[in-house]
């Protein structure tokens, strides 16, 4: 019989590509992930994970441990935390998604510091480049989401904004044309970051003293998937980025990044947070996490 830490290590195994990824996750050797797999492949009488060479792909039934053993989890962690709630303490796991850069940046510390606040309970910040909800063989209690949000079945909830922010390094800009509107981007090396499914390459400007909009589409020059590569891009003299204010503060503070522009503004994005269920049928962790996060960013944006 499959007991809650079995399914526990199923669920964390089957969202890894390979067996040392899952060990490195589970905090344990490969030989034991794989004796493990074996033993519960044993005791059920059934293959739960196919080997393509160094590839995991997960079976039918393998499946059917997922999909039924995360609603046993999650109604063990509900009963925990409704036997705890007298004392208020939050107990339970937390699975979190986040695009990369923000989530090393800014939600990481504020995962580290609810974890402080709330021992017992468990928390995985998972980080990609295009987070998805459906991406992953578990499901997310809660999606971060950065930029505009296509239609989602899913409840949202605005956790806050930033501002973005036109920048380069002063040595580019010493042998280019000068910069005095937007449509100057035109002759500009210009470094685009792809997140998301936005259309990236569109910037949109409100000039402040006369409210006008203008729309310009750049020609990428160089482009990632990743921020801190298009930041690296931008600060060794490649181009002008057009990135969210709280990942190039510090560069803007030093002077190694200057800001471009400046009579211009660019819309403000909305940081938002994601979540299968509406406010009432959510658990107290997921409520509290929601609440604690946005009044950390809130502080900061």
């Amino acid at each position: 019989m499959l007991g809650v830490n079995d399914i526990r290590f199923f669920i964390a195994l089957a969202s890894c590509p390979t067996f040392s990824i899952a060990a490195k996750q589970l905090n344990v050797s490969a030989s034991y992930v794989t004796q493990k797999l074996k033993s519960l492949e044993e005791k059920l009488g059934v293959s739960l994970i196919e080997r393509h060479g160094r590839r995991l792909t997960v079976t039918e039934h393998g499946q059917l441990i997922i999909e039924f053993g995360s609603d046993i989890i999650q109604k063990m962690a509900t009963l925990e935390e409704s036997l705890r709630a007298s004392k208020n303490d939050l107990c339970g796991h937390l699975n979190i998604l986040a695009p990369i850069g923000f989530g090393d940046k800014k939600l990481s510390p504020i995962v580290g510091e609810f974890k402080k606040k709330h021992p017992g309970l468990t928390l995985d910040l998972i980080l990609s480049d295009c987070p998805s909800w459906d991406d992953y063989p578990f499901q997310p209690d809660i999606m971060f989401y950065i930029g505009e949000l296509n239609q989602s079945s899913l409840y949202r909830m605005v956790i806050s904004s930033t501002r973005r922010v036109l920048c380069a390094s002063p040595n580019y800009l010493t042998d280019m044309p000068s910069l005095t509107k937007p449509e100057d981007l035109l002759d500009h090396n210009c470094i685009i970051l792809r997140e998301n499914n936005e259309d990236v390459s569109l910037w949109r400007f409100t000039q402040l003293s006369l409210g006008k909009s203008c729309n310009v589409r750049v020609t990428p020059s160089l482009t990632s998937n990743v921020a801190d590569v298009v930041k690296q891009w931008a600060l060794s003299g490649l181009g002008i980025i057009n990135r969210s204010e709280w990942d190039v503060m510090t560069e803007l503070s030093e002077g190694t990044l200057v800001e471009l522009l400046p009579e211009y503004t660019l819309p403000r994005v909305d940081i938002v947070a994601l979540m299968a269920t509406n406010q009432s049928a959510r658990s107290r962790r997921i409520n509290n996490f929601l609440d604690f996060a946005k009044e950390k960013l809130q502080e900061q944006m």
